[in-house]
């Protein structure tokens, strides 16, 4: 039976998934600190307004917040891709379909 794809390339993918989901959360934070001063009435997760609030008005808690998460989530997938490969592979896919998802939200 083939696989679907090539052992030779399997970290090639998963790199590339890799680097979308902080391509795409980079693209997300340029948006939010472009468009600040409309963040807090455009904001869709509760959590998010809760921290621009906490930081009077500005996105810069928030952000900073949001960027250490991603960071370590990418972490995260690294530790798991050397441990249980399985598991990291079924991450990076829905993070980058869920990151892809939030590109084509953004878009509109």
């Amino acid at each position: 039976m083939t696989e679907l794809i090539a052992k030779r390339d399997h970290k090639f993918y998963f790199a590339a998934m890799w680097l979308a989901i902080g391509i795409i959360s980079s693209i997300d934070l340029y948006w939010a600190v472009k468009n600040q001063h409309i963040m807090l009435y455009n904001e869709q997760n509760p959590i998010g307004r809760y921290l621009i609030r906490q930081d009077n008005g500005d996105v810069a808690l928030f952000m900073g917040i949001k960027m250490a998460g991603t960071i370590l989530a990418l972490g995260f997938l690294i530790f798991l891709y050397h441990h249980k490969r399985l598991y990291a592979w079924l991450s990076v896919i829905f993070l980058t379909i869920a990151q892809f998802l939030l590109l084509f939200y953004l878009g509109q």
